[in-house]
């Protein structure tokens, strides 16, 4: 027999899912006495078949899929196609699941496997339907594979099972690295803003240095000569220093308020201006610690010359923070000159008085063991937390000469460009190891993983077998219905 153009291997034969499972489990409706473990979609990590915990049914309020130890449970819904757990225990599980029954005619691991391949989830994705795409048992049971006989569906497991343990070691080891980038990233922020990472630089330096307060006065002046406020100037916050560590000979601490002359947030009647036009909303999602991110857009189209238009819309360098909701505390810079990007009313619009220095803020804010932390202690409200203005303003950030801004700057850029080449190359790993595992399914499904012994019993004897069985229980079940009828 042939599967496309490829022979099948001895023993083989071309099936379909339905030709072993006929039909899923049923569902069973919401039970708050019950004492069943319950699996949600969150319980189960896409791509790994990992279950990381479970719940309980009796607090669910709407139905399940029941299982039994060796059912395969199948996310339905085309986002988790790749959900796919062989389960250990007695449960129920969401009803997104298709529970796909164990039997003693076929390895529950080897349907796992199979249904994990990237061929079977194209397929599947190719039946989904519905607003919310999923697919049902229907179809997918016409689904057709090589099925190899059942003695060397247990060795493909097994195959499988230890090439895919090698590859979840290198896998754990990769991203073991890249959470070490991460934490020596925060290491290199916190030592540019303390003065640690230009400490030899700033010694052999010093005698050129200007000295940080002409700067913080030439920017206070700078702040006076533009103040935008509807009355009289108004003097700035000073930075309350009682709790922060020593600065670097040179440094001076400031308040974001000295720093700034704008500080607002977006409007509140812009909805008729939502979803059209050219100009851009800043939302909070587009805010993430130092960097500008906008691969989700929402279009505005305020009119130009509005007051709301005019306060809300960013310029290069200013300082973008979210002030409400999960993200609340993350900042970064807007990085260029374009125009009609206006903030929405979870993010703060932070102008600095001289944009040279909006590099140095932004890495200073968002460092944790330095501005972030400033942040973090003054967000409040527990489901939904927010940051005011007037904490905003008292945040205090430590200003070096603009020549050390720069070097530090530098070496920062430096640090996170070994950062970066190190993580791509985790990433390429990571890629080349999930392709992998597919090839792995591949030369499974097609005979080549594991050699096959002729003394095995046919999978064409195996699905009659099965067909047997299938049809035994159905004369049972006939007959019991008949005497019922008759009684």
């Amino acid at each position: 027999m042939t599967v496309g153009e490829q022979s099948l291997p001895r023993g083989w034969i071309k099936a379909r899912l339905g030709d072993l499972i006929p039909k899923p489990r049923p569902k069973i409706p919401a039970n708050p006495d019950s004492r069943l473990p319950f699996i949600g979609m969150d319980h189960i990590e896409p791509s790994s078949f990992s279950l990381k915990g479970h719940d309980q049914f009796a607090r669910m309020k709407s139905s399940g899929s029941y299982f039994e130890p060796g059912d395969v449970l199948y996310g339905r819904l085309r986002p988790y196609l790749n959900k796919v757990h062989c389960a250990k225990f007695e449960g129920v599980a969401s009803a997104e699941f298709i529970v796909l029954p164990s039997s003693d005619c076929f390895d529950s691991d080897f349907i796992k496997y199979l249904i994990h391949q990237r061929k079977f989830v194209d397929y599947a994705m190719s039946h989904s339907s519905g607003d919310r795409p999923r697919v049902k048992f229907d179809d997918i049971a016409d689904y057709e594979f090589p099925l190899p006989p059942l003695n060397e569906q247990r060795r493909i497991v097994e195959k499988i099972e230890t090439l895919f343990a090698r590859l979840d070691k290198g896998e754990e080891a990769l991203r073991e690295v890249q959470r070490q980038l991460s934490t020596y990233r925060q290491l290199v922020l916190k030592a540019a803003v303390t003065g640690q990472l230009t400490a030899d630089w700033r010694a052999q330096n010093a005698h050129r240095l200007e000295q940080s307060r002409d700067l913080l006065e030439r920017i206070l002046q700078t702040r006076r000569e533009t103040w935008k406020g509807r009355s009289k100037y108004k003097e700035p916050v000073a930075p309350d220093t009682s709790d922060l560590p020593d600065l670097p000979e040179g440094w001076v601490w400031a308040s974001l308020d000295e720093l700034s002359v704008h500080l607002t947030s977006g409007s509140r009647d812009w909805k008729k201006y939502y979803g059209q036009g050219k100009g851009i909303f800043i939302l909070a999602q587009n805010v993430r610690p130092m960097n500008f991110d906008l691969s989700q857009k929402f279009m505005v189209d305020p009119p130009p010359s509005s007051p709301d238009a005019l306060r809300s819309e960013v310029r290069r360098n200013d300082i973008l923070i979210t002030i409400v909701g999960a993200n609340t505390g993350d900042v970064c810079r807007f990085p260029n000159d374009a125009r009609g990007h206006y903030v929405c009313q979870s993010v703060a619009l932070l102008r600095l008085a001289d944009s040279s220095i909006s590099p140095f803020v932004e890495m200073y804010l968002s460092g944790k063991g330095a501005g972030r932390d400033q942040l973090d202690n003054f967000i409040y409200g527990a489901g939904r937390p927010h940051l005011s203005f007037e904490q905003i303003r008292t945040v205090a950030v430590p200003i070096p000469s603009n020549e050390e801004q720069a070097q530090i700057m530098l070496l920062v850029k430096e640090a996170f460009e070994r950062v970066s080449r190190i993580d791509r190359i985790c990433k390429t790993e990571l890629t080349r190891s999930a392709a992998l595992r597919q090839s792995i399914l591949k030369d499974a499904f097609a005979g080549r993983l594991v050699p096959q012994d002729p003394n095995d019993e046919s999978a064409a004897d195996l699905v009659a077998r099965i067909k047997e069985n299938r049809d035994v229980r159905s004369k049972r079940y006939r007959r019991q219905s008949t005497r019922k009828l008759a009684s």
